[in-house]
């Protein structure tokens, strides 16, 4: 039987996760194993301290299907994922982050949408996260919704797909934690489409979190900055729109 996806590129994010890397990874290359026809894991190692290094040289040498990209120093999750979303190499670029909360199996579930729409986006259902988490999340899909003018349920859940084609017609900037709101303001404002689907989702191997709520102030001076770029993008195009292509 053929498998359900033709080639797929799967991209983590990574940054001091020797706890959990090697078991993310493992837990990562059956699935893409069962699914694709071609694969390829792109882990981009954010300037870690620890093992992270070790661990991604150790699978790469037994799958080269397993790549990383190394940063020389930590430039934050966004650069992490910009540069990891320009390292890809196959038609469909999925990334989910290293921590192992999801199991990649559900690509399947949003794969079928990708006829239809640019960008297919989890949501997570039954989310295991400390009750922290679930208040910082829901400050800033708040934030988003009233800054950006976006209808999304789950702006920052970790578990997107794409077309190559999204990057080809989108160019992402953020710094800090901002590139998920800026995935889908950046869509939006190129008129292209998304789906959302639920994905089930589980608690943390090990490790913690970086985020918390001073996080969410910091995101409210990129949301803002986010926006004025949006709208300064707007204006230009209508300048150079020609005459007689505004509606009355």
């Amino acid at each position: 039987m053929s498998k359900q996806i033709p080639e797929l590129s799967a991209l983590m994010p990574a940054y001091n996760e020797e706890e959990v890397l090697d078991s993310s990874i493992s837990e990562a290359v059956g699935p893409l194993e069962h699914l694709c026809e071609k694969w390829e894991l792109v882990i981009v190692d954010d300037g870690s301290t620890d093992a992270t290094p070790d661990i991604l040289n150790e699978w790469n040498s037994r799958d080269p299907r397993v790549r990383a990209v190394t940063q020389s120093e930590n430039s934050g999750y966004s650069r992490a994922l910009i540069d990891g979303f320009a390292a890809c190499r196959y038609e469909a670029i999925f990334y989910t982050d290293a921590d192992a909360q999801f199991d990649l199996e559900h690509i399947a579930d949003l794969y079928p949408y990708l006829v239809e729409v640019d960008m297919v986006t989890g949501f997570r259902v039954g989310r295991q996260d400390m009750p922290i988490r679930h208040l910082t999340s829901a400050v800033y899909n708040w934030l988003q919704s009233r800054m950006l003018g976006l209808q999304v349920k789950d702006v920052n859940c970790a578990f997107k797909l794409f077309r190559r084609s999204f990057f080809e017609q989108v160019e992402l900037s953020s710094d800090g934690f901002l590139i998920d709101a800026e995935l889908y303001a950046r869509a939006q404002s190129a008129g292209l489409s998304w789906r959302q689907v639920g994905v089930a989702h589980r608690p943390r191997l090990s490790g913690s979190t970086t985020v918390s709520v001073s996080t969410v102030f910091e995101t409210l001076r990129e949301l803002r900055a986010l926006k004025k770029s949006l709208d300064g993008s707007a204006v230009a195009v209508r300048k150079t729109e020609p005459e007689g292509r505004h509606s009355s």
